[in-house]
């Protein structure tokens, strides 16, 4: 027995667009460019790929164990890999995760883990 027809999925997936969207917050995608990358380091040319439709949270829970600075709630469709980056408001974060979010089987948003980005 299924807990949620495929209309009332639909209908929660519609409304967490609709909270994502309403929040009138867009940030540029980052991506590093296909080249030589020395034992997984972190530098090298990043190039914009893309704006996403997010809704960031700045002061996450303190988890210690996870060490991030902030999350983001973007669309399912959002193209985010791990080791992106988002620049917003001014600052640039790198993508720790990308942690998908579903109910009951239905996928509604992904919840990136973001890392502030200090230049040196």
């Amino acid at each position: 027995m299924r807990l949620l027809s495929d209309s009332e999925q639909a209908v929660a997936s519609a409304d967490i667009r609709e909270l994502i969207t309403s929040s009138g917050q867009t940030a540029i995608l980052l991506r590093k460019q296909a080249g030589e990358q020395l034992y997984g380091t972190d530098e090298g040319e990043f190039c914009e790929v893309g704006t996403l439709t997010l809704e960031m949270n700045q002061t996450p829970a303190k988890d210690l164990a996870k060490q991030i600075d902030a999350e983001a709630c973007v669309l399912p469709e959002a193209d985010v890999r791990a080791c992106d980056r988002v620049r917003y408001g001014g600052c640039d974060y790198r993508v720790q995760t990308v942690v998908p979010h579903s109910l009951f089987g239905s996928l509604t948003h992904k919840v990136l883990e973001l890392v502030v980005l200090h230049e040196s």
